[in-house]
């Protein structure tokens, strides 16, 4: 298929490569690659003027001050290189931490294992020194950049481990310039450049084609030079057709050989296709070239993502003069740009104050030509040699007298220039965001918090760098968990690590059966689940644990249960030797008296044995209390007695009267005599004897 005959910058240039020869590749890429240099040469060349700049003491001084100063003295005292690593180094005091969040329920786990398992690769790697290469250039230069990468394991084994890698030199990469998001993941292509020794270039490719500079076309200029050959890692994207399969189980296969492979056995335990659609898929691909042929490749990428991470400084798309190009594009910088001139003249006017204070107490003497003759090289040089006499002629060549050189009065210092010098600062200050309490000068403050308050308002003003940063790593982290589904395939231990820095291993891909439904399922399947990635900014755990234990200080001297647990959480908080025993002791105490719930690898608490003298007095207590409810139950015993009796009597009352009520009435006296011999005593007699 011949190549389209279009501009590179063309969004349509040369999509579809199928067929493409590699020869036509290699042309493609020639223009490509020549495209996006010119596009990207002028912003480049400030950002590393800017650098310069920034961490080179030799070049503050422009070529018009070199000139104006010529044999007189030239300081540099670079304040600003101290405002950049405020920004940097507050960076690596609050680096950005992912977060992998399951789209759906059923991989919650799987996120879990995923956020660790890329902390992992992060640690195994030293992703902090890409990280901070690419930082350190986004803030001096306004571009930095690092890349991700995989390969076999270093020990010779069969798996693949995904890592991250410095780009000691971010201007060496460069990408589609037809790209519109910050991150560059629409780029369709881009150049990671090198150069190589031309000895060590032949030695590393023996077959290549050597190309002297004389046989360069204006197309290769740039890739041959005398003594070094540039090799570039050239990557670019295709759109390719495949067809992808819905299975019963809810799984979503490509139609591919590994498919056909398994479609039986999947089969065999009643997993059937139920749907099947075209798809198009983004594909990456790389090759090794020269400017004559390509070297490697191309090999297919196993993600769908250039693996190249770019960070800005401060990036702005705006229609303006770039050079001698003009129109809409973007525009970037770091916080070098806008303090290269105030710290021009700060060394300018430093300079010029030291010259002027140096030469204060020379000042010059009044002297007759005639009365130093024969003497100049002693006056002219008396500022450095400063020799114990000073000869001179008194009198002239006809005897005439003369007069002794006579010293004049010095110059009033000029005070304009220590105040000069003073605005230069101000207004390096104020360009960079950096003032002298965000760099620990003491102020007017008297509190800790205001204090703090203060030196944070410099982290403010350039917090957009750090917020660039964590977009960046948002980026790094989507590229990785799409690279973790298509490398981690095989079954596998894998370290992970928690947010708190505790590792664990864990099996990946084991198939297991499922004695329940039956069914052959898979461990964390790392090639399954849908995944978001979220990044948050803040302090290292380690931080984050010295501030936690901060505050439980203060609150460990609250009295109650709660003081308590606070102390245990203070102990805990600290990582410092010989506290191991201390921090078991505490918690098996706290575990014994209840306050917290034992946990894995805690002892179970033992019961607590009673003290015989608190036995003695509940024994004790005990027995009154019975006797107090025996007194208490005879008591009331009485009283329900009593009340029998009481109950008896009113009821016999009660009887007596409703017995009288039915008797018939008593007859009513009659006027009949008695009887006298029925009472003897009547008639005299006594029933009782006399005495």
């Amino acid at each position: 298929m011949a190549k389209k005959e279009v501009n590179p910058g063309d969004p349509d240039f040369a999509v579809d490569r199928s067929g493409v020869s590699k020869e036509e590749l290699h042309s493609e890429m020639l223009d490509r690659h020549r495209y996006a240099r010119d596009f990207w040469r002028i912003p480049y060349e400030q950002a590393e003027r800017d650098m310069e700049f920034g961490f080179m003491p030799e070049s503050q001084w422009d070529e018009w001050m070199t000139q104006t100063r010529q044999g007189r003295p030239m300081y540099t005292v670079n304040k600003l290189r101290q405002a950049l690593k405020q920004i940097t180094n507050d960076q690596r005091q609050n680096r950005p931490q992912a977060k992998v969040r399951a789209v759906e329920n059923g991989d919650v786990e799987l996120a879990e294992v995923r956020e660790g398992l890329m902390r992992s690769i992060d640690s195994g790697s030293d992703a902090e020194l890409a990280a901070d290469t690419a930082f350190l250039f986004a803030v001096g230069g306004g571009f930095g950049c690092w890349r991700v990468d995989y390969a076999w394991e270093e020990d010779g084994g069969f798996d693949l481990v995904i890592s991250k890698r410095e780009i000691p030199n971010p201007f060496a990469v460069v990408f589609d310039p037809a790209a519109q998001r910050k991150d560059r993941r629409d780029a369709r292509y881009a150049f990671v450049d090198q150069a190589y020794a031309r000895g060590t270039f032949m030695e590393k490719w023996p077959d290549a084609k050597v190309v002297s500079v004389k046989d360069c076309t204006e197309l290769t200029a740039d890739w041959w030079q005398d003594d070094e050959v540039v090799v570039s890692e050239y990557w670019y994207k295709v759109m390719e057709e495949g067809e992808i399969v819905l299975m019963t189980d809810g799984r979503v296969l490509d139609v591919d050989e590994k498919f056909q492979s398994v479609v039986d056995e999947l089969a065999k335990q009643g997993i059937v296709e139920q749907k099947r659609r075209k798809v198009e898929y983004t594909c990456v691909y790389q090759c090794i070239v020269s400017g004559a042929e390509i070297l490697e490749g191309p090999t297919k990428w196993a993600g769908r993502f250039i693996p190249l991470v770019p960070v800005w400084g401060e990036i702005i798309r705006i229609n303006a003069r770039h050079g001698n190009q003009t129109g809409m594009r973007d525009h970037f910088f770091g916080a070098v740009r806008f303090g290269r001139d105030p710290q021009k003249m700060y060394n300018y006017e430093r300079s010029t104050f030291i010259e002027v204070l140096a030469d204060q107490p020379y000042s010059p003497f009044m002297a007759d030509s005639a009365s130093i003759a024969g003497h100049e090289d002693q006056w002219q040089n008396m500022r450095t040699r400063r020799p114990p006499a000073l000869f001179y002629n008194s009198v002239d060549e006809n005897g005439n007298a003369l007069s002794a050189p006579s010293r004049q009065a010095p110059p009033a210092f000029p005070a304009a220039l220590a105040q000069a010098a003073a605005i230069s600062s101000e207004d390096l200050k104020a360009a960079t965001g950096i003032y002298d309490a965000s760099l620990g000068a003491r102020s007017n403050e008297t509190s800790g918090k205001a204090i703090i308050a203060r030196q944070r308002e410099g982290d403010v003003a350039n917090f957009d760098y750090i917020d660039n940063l964590a977009y960046a790593k948002k980026y790094d982290y989507e590229i990785t968990n799409d690279l973790i589904s298509n490398v981690y395939t095989t079954e596998r231990q894998l370290r992970i690590i928690g947010p708190d820095g505790a590792e664990k291993v864990v099996e990946v891909n084991k198939p297991v059966f499922d004695e329940q439904t039956g069914e052959w399922v898979t461990l964390n399947d790392m090639t399954q689940g849908r995944f978001d990635i979220t990044v948050t900014v803040g302090p290292s755990y380690s931080t984050q644990r010295m501030e936690a234990a901060e505050a439980l200080m203060q609150l460990s001297n609250d009295p109650s249960p709660l003081g308590m647990l606070a102390k245990l959480g203070f102990l805990e908080a600290l990582d410092a030797p010989g506290l191991d025993g201390i921090k078991k002791g505490a918690r098996k105490m706290m575990i014994a008296q209840g306050l917290i719930e034992p946990g894995e690898g805690d002892e179970q608490p033992q019961p607590q044995q009673p003290d015989p003298t608190q036995m003695a007095q509940a024994q004790k207590d005990a027995a009154q209390a019975k006797n107090y409810e025996a007194q208490a139950a005879k008591n009331q015993a009485d009283a329900q007695g009593k009340g029998i009796d009481n109950a008896i009597k009113l009821t016999e009352a009660e009887m007596t009267a409703q017995m009288m009520q039915g008797m018939p009435a008593m007859p009513a006296q009659t006027s009949l005599p008695l009887d006298p011999s029925m009472f003897p005593q009547m008639q005299g007699e006594s029933p009782f004897p006399m005495q």
